[in-house]
């Protein structure tokens, strides 16, 4: 499926000795109001009017000011695909976030953020081949996403320097909500793939996030923006410097509030989608949300395996105990349409940033530079979509059926109901359900620099980084479900299986032990007073409290780490008539780890990785200055290769192949992977308003965690395998299961770690051709760009073949599903596999012109991004899958 994008921006009016004016979305009032009081010196010279720029001068500055992204030279690579936005054109852009800046970009694909966090196909609940992240982990979570490979392909620095990933989330992609907007001095962006530079998780490109420091005065910024849509926002922040002969330090501090959107007030008004499509597929209400009185629900599939809803309930205004006759079919009345009021959580938070350098001796200077955020983030739970969803024992006061009743539809031996508590809400007997975090992120870096010479110097830096994360969640949930047991006066016994396995710390057991109990006699008891009524219309009405299921169902403490030691040599080679040969050598170390529920599921505890690396880059002008020739005005080559060695230690299975759980002794297993990864790149200006870049690198990255590890390795479970086309149940009497067209028979299956998983590679390929004239039309941009991504060996496990290949070719893999003699299934390896890979291609087309007049200056832009490729391959010969 091809995709386009287009973006047209316009840096506003800007007076300067008078406060910016900043343009604001069209749903959006912006009222900012600045109070400046600036220290005179030479320094601080924000009013001072910007001169028109010949094309000469515009290039110049860029290659200054890209020097520290892309690139380790410290000069930096003329050859990489830069974008630079200043804190003008932050301001310009009318955004009030770093997440809300990042989403102006055409480049970035918006995958994870307060919205789509919330939606079922988010990227972080539909994972595939990695752990699902918690709705608590998800919380107040924004991550870049160049090219739209994915948010753990794009690398985000600080002044620079690595920072630790989103707390718990092991992908290690940087939450942006932990990074100041008011703290920025500018964003460098690399479009281009870095992995040779930076390592593995730079295979989208990088974003550099640059600090203010140097800087002598104060600056005091008060904003408030009232939006239509209800997602109003206040922020304040405070900025001060001092600079003397040898050094100098900076402080800022920021806090705000954010308020969500209003999914009605932005046009999000209903699930049912028929009337757009014709087609009642479309129609995503559904009665499992529930309603007042309860109901009950099943799903069904026609000849033509077309799925449908149906159930029972009873009429409004019922109460008491019904008998099975008096309960209604189901109609689409009794699918509620509801929408969330919010798309989001509220949230508030408080950030610093320290910035020093200092010069202690002729030849050696040090520098630190730290940042801290804390931010609160709630959302109410809203029980409309959100039902209670309970099961009742047989003999329970309320329940007439007996067991097994529903058992041919619904696949449970006990009566399930779905009760929608719109009275005990709007009567204030049940609070709201709500969502809370608050998280934490911090990082700083420390370094020491010795000079050799101008040209040489040797940096030993060092990087600490981490979040934090604490939440809780309270909602309407049952922890009950059943077990038959024949000595039971109701034929089962109540069961909730983490209790069952001792999955709890002591203090949560004792307090989940007791919800338990209490709603154990609330589904089961035959005393109406004891025993919770689905059926009533009213809070008033008959039965227990509908509070014994509000619970605290979720708890979770989440963080991650990194720490990172990096020694670097930059110097000058050989003078070349064209220029200086300049290069980088050096290596770095880092340890990074993290702690969340889903990563334990696998690993059974926290866990880490080591990372090595050694790098070298160098840049070779082979025409330019006065050593030029017809067609080649300048022309640069750059080679950069990095060696990368990951090494991670963790459990696959349990001793004897018994079922996980705490106390359990396990089988570890270490993982070893290394690659070197290569880069070449080019800067050719065949006159001297054109210039054409070129880069070709590859990249490398390890499998995740989950991918590689897993304490239920060793155990195996029954699953069933469908329609089989190589093999026929029916014809050897073994069938599970025998309906006509849907036949099923049993086999093993296990989630054991695949020993022979190979890291994932790709290819990335640029082009792109600039035209900046000088003379008259000085001020004119027009670059046309072209990239390609190729991903190799990616990761996937049986879900994702199932979305990937049909199933009579699925079945056929035998490396998944091998047979016996007989061509039968023996077992069904669910585990961690490489596939093909994926394929990105797109070409962007940027126009912008900067000049100035009487009433400020100004650079309107258009930038127009074609996806021209997005797709997918599990296998060689299998049909591609459009992302």
């Amino acid at each position: 499926m091809q995709r386009q994008h287009f973006r047209l921006s316009a840096l506003t009016l800007a007076l300067y000795g008078l406060s910016s004016m900043a343009m604001a979305a069209d749903d959006t009032d912006l009222k900012d109001i600045e109070v400046k009081a600036v220290a005179q010196s030479q320094t601080a010279q924000t009013s001072t009017p910007k001169k028109q720029k010949k094309s000469d001068d515009i290039t110049s500055e860029a290659v200054e000011r890209i020097e520290v992204t892309g690139s380790r030279l410290q000069h930096g690579n003329i050859t990489s695909r830069q974008m630079i936005i200043d804190a003008d054109e932050i301001k310009a852009r009318g955004v009030t976030s770093v997440e809300e800046l990042l989403r102006t970009l055409p480049q970035n694909l918006a995958t994870i953020g307060a919205i789509t966090n919330e939606r079922s196909r988010g990227e972080l609940n539909q994972r595939g081949n990695q752990a699902s992240v918690s709705p608590l982990g998800s919380l107040g979570v924004s991550a870049a996403n160049l090219g739209g490979i994915g948010a753990g392909q794009t690398l985000i620095l600080i002044n620079g320097r690595r920072i630790a990933g989103a707390a718990g989330i092991e992908d290690g992609f940087v939450n942006l909500n932990g990074i100041p907007l008011s703290a920025i001095e500018r964003v460098e962006i690399s479009l281009d793939g870095a992995s040779a530079i930076y390592g593995a998780d730079a295979m989208g490109g990088v974003i550099n996030f640059i600090l203010r420091s140097n800087f002598s005065g104060s600056t005091v910024s008060v904003q408030h923006e009232v939006s239509s849509n209800d997602a109003d926002n206040s922020r304040i922040s405070l900025f001060t410097g001092r600079t003397w002969t040898s050094g100098n330090v900076s402080l800022s501090l920021e806090h705000s509030k954010r308020d969500p959107v209003n999914n009605y007030k932005s046009g999000f008004r209903t699930l049912n989608y028929a009337d757009y499509y014709n087609d009642s597929a479309y129609d995503l209400r559904s009665y499992s949300n529930g309603s007042q009185p309860g109901l009950i629900t099943w799903g069904q599939y026609d000849a033509d395996w077309n799925y449908s809803e149906t159930g029972i309930t009873l009429p409004n205004g019922t109460d008491g105990v019904p008998s099975i006759g008096d309960f209604i079919p189901l109609t689409d009345a009794d699918k509620l349409d509801y929408v969330p009021k919010d798309a989001g959580p509220k949230t508030k938070s408080t950030s610093a940033t320290l910035n020093a350098e200092q010069k202690l001796t002729e030849h050696i200077s040090a520098f630190f530079n730290g940042l801290y955020t804390r931010s609160e983030y709630s959302r109410e739970l809203d029980y409309s979509t959100s039902a209670l969803n309970i099961e009742l024992a047989p003999g329970q006061y309320y329940n007439p059926f007996p067991l097994d009743y529903f058992y041919d539809r619904t696949y449970s031996s006990a009566t399930r109901v779905y009760y929608r508590p719109i009275d005990e809400v709007a009567t204030g007997v049940l609070p709201s359900g709500r969502i809370s975090s608050t998280q934490t992120a911090w990082n700083f870096n420390a370094g020491l620099s010795y000079e050799f010479n101008s040209d040489t110097k040797l940096d030993f830096i060092y990087s600490k980084s981490g979040s934090g994360s604490d939440g809780d969640q309270y909602s309407l949930s049952s922890l009950v479900s059943f077990l038959a047991d024949p000595n039971s006066p109701n034929g089962v016994a109540c069961y909730n299986g983490a209790l069952a396995e001792g999955s709890y710390t002591a203090s949560e057991a004792e307090y989940y032990q007791q919800i338990f109990d209490k709603q154990c006699e609330a589904v089961t008891s035959n005393d109406p007073n004891v025993a919770f009524n689905p059926w009533k219309s009213t809070a008033e009405s008959s039965g227990a409290s509908i509070m014994d299921f509000y619970v605290q169902n979720m708890v979770e403490n989440r963080s991650s780490s990194m720490d990172n030691y990096e020694l670097r040599l930059n110097g000058s080679a050989y003078e070349l008539p064209a220029g200086t040969i300049y290069y980088a050598l050096g290596g770095e170390w880092h340890d990074s780890g993290v702690s969340s529920k889903e990563v334990k599921n696998f690993t059974g505890g926290e866990i880490s990785r080591d990372m090595y690396a050694f790098f070298g880059e160098m840049t070779i002008p082979v025409f330019g200055k006065n050593f030029t020739v017809p067609g080649i005005n300048a022309l640069t080559l750059s080679l950069s290769a990095r060696r990368d060695i990951t090494k991670s230690k963790g459990a696959v299975g349990t001793v004897g192949g018994v079922t996980y759980e705490p106390g359990v002794e396990l089988v570890y297993a270490d993982n070893t992977f290394a690659r070197t990864t290569p880069s070449f790149g080019f800067y050719w200006e065949p006159v001297k308003d054109i210039n054409i870049r070129g880069k070709w690198t590859e990249g490398f990255k390890a499998p995740v965690y989950t991918s590689l590890f897993n304490v239920s390795g060793t155990h195996t479970y029954d699953t069933t395998i469908s329609n089989d086309p190589y093999y026929d149940c029916t014809a050897h009497n073994d069938c599970l299961y025998d309906y006509g067209t849907y036949k099923a028979y049993a086999a093993a299956s296990y989630l054991a770690p695949n020993p022979d998983l190979k890291p994932e590679t790709s290819t990335q390929e640029s082009l792109s051709v600039g035209w900046q004239p000088s003379g008259t039309l000085a001020g004119l941009n027009l670059t046309v760009s072209y990239h390609r991504t190729k991903r190799k060996n990616e990761y996937a496990d049986l879900s994702d073949l199932m979305e990937l290949v049909a199933s009579d070719q699925r079945l056929g893999l035998e490396q998944f599903y091998p047979r016996d003699e007989n061509g039968k299934v023996t077992e069904q390896r669910a585990m961690q596999f490489n596939i093909a890979g994926s394929e990105f291609e797109s070409m962007t087309y940027e126009l912008s012109y900067y000049f100035n007049t009487a009433y400020g200056s100004f650079e309107p832009k258009i930038t127009y991004l074609d996806n021209m490729t997005m797709e997918t391959q599990a296998f060689k010969g299998v049909t591609k899958s459009h992302v």
